[in-house]
Order: C-alpha cells, then sequence, then structure tokens
C-alpha cells in the first residue's frame, strides 16, 4: 500500500476539527502571519542560502515553528507542504515529497517579468501541485498556466491597520525592501525622480539608504502619520504595503501596474499612472488639498474592506487546507 493511502485512511479517522501540520519556508512575513489566522500548526523550513524570517519586523506568530534544514523534525506527523516559491521552493517541496508521500499546495506570489522567456515561463508552469493559488487574477492571466488554479486575494487585518483619524504630516510614505537591488520590480529608479520634489519618509529594510519599521506598530504609526502614500512597483500582482496604507486611511499614488488599477480607480480612492509627471502632478494636488486627501484616504479603507477581506482570506484557505486532504 503507498504511503498516500496510508496517509488517507489515518486521515480519514482523524478528528476533522485537528489543526493540520503544514510544512512551508519562510517567504513573506506579513502574508504568513496572515495565513496563521488559520489556526493549523506551520513548520517553516529554513534552509542554506533561503530566506529567513525578519523576526526585528514582525513577531513570530505562536503556531508558527522555525525549523532549520539541519534539524528536520521528523517526529512531526505533517498533512501537507505549503510552497510560496516555485523558483527557490519547489524543487525542495518535491525531494521532501519522495520521503513522506505528502499533497502539496502551491501560491504564486509572483508575476512574470521581462527575464522570463517561454521556455522559463513553461517550466514555471509545470512547478504544480495538487492545488495551485493565485493572489491574483491578473497574476493567474500573466502565467496562463494550463493547468487548474484558484484565486485568493490578500486578506488585510484592518483592525490592526485602521484610520486613527489623527492630524496627519503633509508628507509621502513609501515601503520598500532591498529597494536599490530589486529596482526591475519596485522600481526606484521612478521613485527617485518623483520624490526629490517632495518631503518623503521611506522605510524598509535597503543597506545604506533606510530601514525597516521595527514592529508592526511602528508601521502603523508610519501609515497613519503620513497623508500620501507613494508605490512605484513594476512586477508585484498587488503589494502588501499598498494595501495596508489603504486600510489606514492614506491618500494612495501608485504605478498603474499589474492588479493595481483593479483595485485604485483615479480620482476616487486614489491616483493610479505609469507617468512620472502625472504622478508627481497627483502627490501636489494631495499635499495642497489635504480634505481631498482624507476623502481619498477614506474610500481607499472602505475598498480594502469590501475587497481584501481577512475573515474571507482565512475561509478560503481553510478550504484549500480542507480539500487537499480529500485528494490525496
Amino acid at each position: 500500500m503507498s504511503i498516500s493511502k496510508v496517509r488517507k485512511i489515518i486521515h480519514q479517522c482523524n478528528d476533522e476539527t485537528k489543526p493540520l501540520n503544514i510544512l512551508t519556508f519562510p517567504t513573506h512575513e506579513r502574508y504568513e502571519t496572515q495565513l496563521c489566522k488559520t489556526g493549523h500548526n506551520f513548520y517553516s523550513l529554513e534552509v542554506s542560502g533561503g530566506k529567513t524570517w525578519n523576526s526585528e519586523q514582525t513577531v513570530v506568530p505562536e503556531n508558527y515553528n522555525i525549523v532549520n534544514s539541519n534539524n528536520f523534525p521528523s517526529y512531526i506527523d505533517f498533512d501537507l507542504i505549503l510552497v510560496h516559491s516555485k523558483i527557490s521552493q519547489y524543487n525542495i517541496a518535491l525531494k521532501i515529497n519522495d520521503r513522506l508521500g505528502l499533497p502539496i499546495v502551491v501560491s504564486d506570489h509572483i508575476m512574470p517579468t521581462s527575464n522570463f522567456n517561454k521556455q522559463h515561463i513553461q517550466q514555471i508552469n509545470n512547478m504544480v501541485g495538487n492545488i495551485n493559488v493565485y493572489i491574483s487574477e491578473t497574476s493567474k492571466k500573466a502565467w496562463n498556466s494550463p493547468h487548474p488554479s484558484i484565486v485568493i486575494n490578500h486578506g488585510i487585518d484592518s483592525i490592526t491597520f485602521c484610520d486613527r483619524k489623527e492630524k496627519r504630516v503633509n508628507e509621502v510614505l513609501t515601503i520598500a525592501n532591498d529597494f536599490i537591488n530589486r529596482d526591475y520590480c519596485l522600481n526606484f529608479t521612478l521613485w527617485k525622480e518623483i520624490t526629490k520634489e517632495f518631503e518623503t519618509t521611506l522605510k524598509g529594510d535597503t543597506e545604506g539608504l533606510s530601514t525597516a519599521a521595527k514592529s508592526t506598530e511602528e508601521l502603523v504609526d508610519e501609515y497613519n502619520k503620513h497623508s500620501v502614500y507613494l508605490n512605484t512597483t513594476n512586477d508585484s500582482p498587488i503589494p502588501m504595503s499598498l494595501l495596508e496604507a489603504m486600510s489606514c486611511g492614506c491618500a494612495v499614488v501608485s504605478s498603474a501596474t499589474c492588479m493595481i488599477p483593479e483595485v485604485i480607480k483615479n480620482g476616487v480612492n486614489g491616483f493610479v499612472s505609469n507617468d512620472a509627471e502625472e504622478l508627481k502632478g497627483y502627490i501636489r494636488t494631495l499635499l495642497d488639498n489635504p480634505d481631498q486627501a482624507r476623502k481619498l484616504g477614506e474610500e481607499a479603507r472602505k475598498t480594502i474592506i469590501n475587497m481584501f477581506s481577512e475573515n474571507l482570506f482565512i475561509d478560503r484557505w481553510n478550504q484549500v487546507f480542507k480539500d487537499v486532504k480529500d485528494i490525496i
């Protein structure tokens, strides 16, 4: 009898309400913090040369256990493997799967960039799991994968990331990690061009340029302190920091790339453009008209509550975890 068949028999006998043991990898602290609210147990494998959890910025949730690849917790009865990065994690997951016979869920967080040729895209599309998840309809369409998949939008904790209705400074805020090296997707070049005319605060872990907020509380403070949030990303399907800023009532000015134009409607809940001069003009307008900035920020927060419900995010992921148990 195969390992997978044995596991299915065991699962059928187990209590359906019992939390699952999910093997995963450190990838996006804020996103994985939201995932932990599903109530399952996550065991995050740190591999040599790979991403590590930045606990200085985000507290490790109680049900998120960081383990070293040199000390693999073979005593844990894992239920599935969750992959967040096909490029750096998928092949490792396959090797583990050969040993443990676990179902794999693949969550794709990136867009195909100009550096990807057709062969590269095909190779990545063939990295599939038993269930495949995209974080936006835009990224799903961009990959055009022939394999079945679903979309789960980000979930934003709108209680933590809230509008405190405090007086804001008439300045611009941007949050970006490793900004210079990730110019290809975060567009540091455009950001420099735009912000040289404005008082701007940059938060994020970028050597020689900026430091990251030390906690979620400090990050919320920054969102509530500033009247305008600027996002210049090229290839991020939908930046979490942009959504958090909207949830905190910032008036957002953003590049019009990927899913962003589906979320931000020009002049209604923010401003979008891919033209540097237009983006500068929008920022000037908002800085010169605090009432307009406040109204756009209020509409931005409504958008987050309607489109990026944390409860819906948790429910949809819990359904994925339930479904994957029935596949194997």
